[in-house]
């Protein structure tokens, strides 16, 4: 209001120049209150206080809640920020509040990390309005604190949740792993998706409901998960690398495999084996596989199937379920790749999982413009092609395939796990 009738007069004085004396002492008036006010300011007024997970996921919203507290006698207006956190992103803010005399409220927001690692918060800003409203003050709160970010564990998380409800995800769907014929468990209602030759029709009409015979399914058996961390895992897709998506499917795979009485391991390999860990059953395994992946990340060497097929022989004797996650760029790799997994058969049933290049399969069936449109279109037809006839030779030399988009390769690989299972493939 003080700033208008600053301009107001100023205009009038431009016409009448009697008025110039009085304009001057408006403003040094104004400059005075100005000054007083910011005088008024000093003094700490605010106090924050930070509330963040432990362990954040990769690639999903992480709550985070600030609690603001006013320790003056006036009430706060004004809008709070928070640190900038290192390869993420964060929704909700800035958060305008409106904070009581000796008050607190409550702001909440979701920050999404795109890596893996240690992540840092800093200090809080709020920024808040004089008594007169001529100035403004940025007061800074450390509120230090820090979370590790980690593969999608609020994914097994919800899984079990909706396990213990009788539920199922709407991606996911039944998460029981089906047995044989032979290993009788017990009757259960039926249920979408039972095969009808389950269905045992005297308890049907006994209960008078449709009920089926559950078989229970082989347990305590292997499932070793191979990642690529060579320089072709580099790439992204949805905000999260290539490594991330396989590692957010092994990690609830493997969830899925423990809880169904399995031993989960794992492998990474690009040029050599870098880490190895021996397969493990129950909570101690999922944990094990967690902290293993924790700091992972895709380098620039170039991968060598034979060493990393050669060395999991070398590791795992006993028959076993090998989930291999690559992302082929060159016909060359294809060929290494299907030699290396060639050689795993029979003794170890390999299922490779394919990323798919979203990017490519675009360019080869996009409009030609030009010449060069064309060569380019002709470039991704011809690697599509090399990568069909690897994924061909595969399943019939007995190999299973999963090739999937990035974004769907969790829900997929886990029915491909359940799949096996079903159909005794171990």
């Amino acid at each position: 209001m003080l700033g208008l009738l600053a301009v107001l007069v100023s205009v009038v004085a431009c016409f009448v120049r009697s008025l110039m004396p009085a304009l001057l002492a408006f403003d040094a008036a104004l400059v005075v209150l100005a000054l007083v006010d910011g005088v008024l300011q000093r003094g700490k007024r605010i106090e924050v206080e930070r509330t963040v997970g432990a362990i954040l996921s990769v690639g999903r919203a992480n709550v985070v809640d600030l609690t603001i507290r006013n320790t003056s006698r006036r009430t706060v207006r004004g809008t709070v920020d928070d640190d900038p956190i290192v390869d993420a992103t964060a929704t909700g803010l800035p958060a305008r509040v409106v904070i009581p005399p000796k008050g607190t409220v409550r702001v909440r927001y979701e920050v999404t990390p795109s890596r893996r690692g240690r992540r840092d918060f800093h200090s809080v800003g709020v920024r808040y309005g004089s008594w007169l409203g001529l100035v403004a003050r940025q007061e800074r709160v450390a509120a230090p604190a820090h979370a590790d970010v980690y593969p999608d564990v609020h994914a097994a998380r919800v899984l079990e949740m909706l396990r213990r409800q009788g539920r199922q995800d709407a991606r996911l769907g039944s998460l029981r792993v089906r047995g044989g014929d032979t290993e009788f468990e017990r009757l259960r209602p039926y249920q979408r998706g039972d095969e009808v030759r389950h269905i045992d029709w005297r308890a049907s009409a006994r209960r008078d409901d449709p009920t089926v015979r559950q078989y229970q399914a082989e347990s305590d058996q292997n499932v070793v998960f191979a990642i690529d961390i060579g320089r072709a895992m580099r790439g992204d897709s949805g905000g999260l690398t290539h490594v991330d998506h396989a590692l957010n499917a092994a990690l609830l795979a493997a969830d899925v495999a423990l809880r169904g009485g399995d031993k989960a391991g794992l492998m990474t390999f690009d040029d050599v084996p870098r880490a190895w860990l021996t397969p493990t059953g129950g909570r101690s395994g999922g944990r094990k596989l967690t902290r293993a992946v924790y700091a992972l990340e895709a380098g620039l060497e170039a991968t060598d199937f034979r060493a990393g097929m050669a060395f999991l022989q070398t590791q795992m004797r006993a028959r076993s379920l090998l989930v291999l996650f690559t992302s082929l760029i060159d016909a060359r790799s294809a060929k290494e790749l299907s030699s290396a997994v060639r050689s795993l058969m029979p003794r170890h049933l390999p299922l490779c999982v394919f990323m798919r290049d979203m990017d490519i399969e675009a360019l080869a069936t996009a409009e030609a413009k030009d010449a060069r449109d064309l060569y380019t279109r002709a470039a991704a037809a011809e690697s599509l092609s090399w990568r069909d006839d690897l994924i061909r030779g595969l399943r019939n030399a007995g190999a299973l395939v999963l090739d999937a988009k990035p974004e769907d390769l969790t829900p997929t690989l886990v029915k491909s796990y359940l799949d096996v299972k079903a159909r005794r493939l171990l």
